[in-house]
C-alpha cells in the first residue's frame, strides 16, 4: 500500500537526525537539501534512498506482475473481484477502480499517474512473437511509440481498433498486412499509410507468446533497482555535471580512504 505522507514525514525526519547528528533536545544544521542526499554518489549526493521513491518502485513491481501471464491464484482474486479488465493491461483506468475498490487496489491503479507523468505505461514495450494478445493499435511493440500515438489520422478512421498484430497479419503475402478503413484515404492520408507499411512491413512473428519487456531495465525484466532510478530522476531535481565531474565523485568514493 501507498506509504502515508505523515508516516513518509517521519522516516525521513528519523533519517536526518542520524545523518546531521540531531537529538530530541535540538538538532543540527542541515548542511545541504535532503533531495541532493538522495542523490546518486556519482552525482555528488550520498546515495540514500527515498522511502517515497522506494514505495512506489515496490507498487510498481505489483502492477509489473499484473502483465505476466502466469497463472497465480492472486490474479484470479483479482479478475473476480475487478473484472477480466484488471489483468493483462498497462493502463487502468476508472472502470478499473469501482467504490469498493481497496486501498491497495487503488494505490496500484494509481502507479503511472502520481507523477503528472505516465511514467509506467511509457517504460513498458511489448516483446512480440505470435502477436495473440499484443494489440495492433494501442500498444508498443514496434518503435518507442503505440501507433495510435504515431499515426493518429490512421487510427481515428480505422475499423479494427481493438485488432491483435496477429489477427491483421496476412497469412497469404508476407510482409503484408489487412487493414480495413471506414472510407477510402485521401492522398495525404494515403503517404502515412505508406510510412506505416514501411514500419510494419519487416516484423515478422514466431510461435512463442508475446511478453512484456522493462524499458528501464534494458527492455528486459523487471527491477526495483531500475524503477528506482527511474521515479527518483522524476521526482529528485537532476542535477546536470559534466562527466569528469561525475568521474570525480566515483573515484572519491571507491577510494580506499
Amino acid at each position: 500500500m501507498k506509504i502515508p505522507v505523515q508516516v513518509w514525514k517521519s522516516i525521513r525526519r528519523i533519517q536526518r537526525e542520524f545523518l546531521w547528528g540531531g537529538t530530541r533536545r535540538g538538532k543540527r544544521i542541515s548542511w545541504i537539501k535532503w533531495d541532493v542526499v538522495c542523490l546518486p554518489k556519482s552525482k555528488g549526493g550520498l546515495g540514500v534512498r527515498d522511502v517515497r521513491v522506494v514505495n512506489i518502485s515496490l507498487l510498481a513491481k505489483w502492477r509489473w506482475r499484473l502483465l505476466n501471464n502466469d497463472n497465480a491464484v492472486w490474479k484470479e482474486v483479482i479478475q473476480s473481484k475487478y473484472g477480466d479488465t484488471a489483468v493483462g493491461r498497462v493502463v487502468l483506468g476508472e472502470e478499473c477502480k469501482p467504490w469498493y475498490a481497496s486501498l491497495w487496489w487503488k494505490d496500484i491503479c494509481s502507479i503511472g499517474n502520481n507523477l503528472n507523468n505516465n511514467w509506467f505505461a511509457q517504460s513498458v514495450v511489448k516483446k512480440l512473437g505470435n502477436g495473440m494478445s499484443t494489440s495492433f493499435w494501442g500498444e508498443v511493440w514496434v518503435g518507442d511509440l503505440a501507433l495510435k500515438d504515431r499515426f493518429p489520422r490512421l487510427f481515428s478512421i480505422s475499423i479494427q481498433k481493438e485488432a491483435t498484430v496477429a489477427a491483421l497479419r496476412s497469412d497469404t503475402d508476407i510482409g503484408s498486412w489487412n487493414l480495413l478503413w471506414r472510407r477510402r484515404l485521401f492522398v495525404w492520408e494515403e503517404e502515412l499509410l505508406g510510412q506505416l507499411q514501411d514500419l510494419i512491413s519487416p516484423v515478422t512473428l514466431s510461435e512463442v507468446g508475446d511478453r512484456w519487456g522493462w524499458i528501464p531495465g534494458n527492455g528486459d525484466v523487471f527491477t526495483v533497482s531500475s524503477t528506482y532510478s527511474l521515479v527518483s530522476n522524476l521526482t529528485v531535481p537532476n542535477l546536470s555535471m559534466p562527466s569528469f565531474s561525475a568521474l570525480a565523485f566515483t573515484t572519491i568514493w571507491k577510494s580506499p580512504a
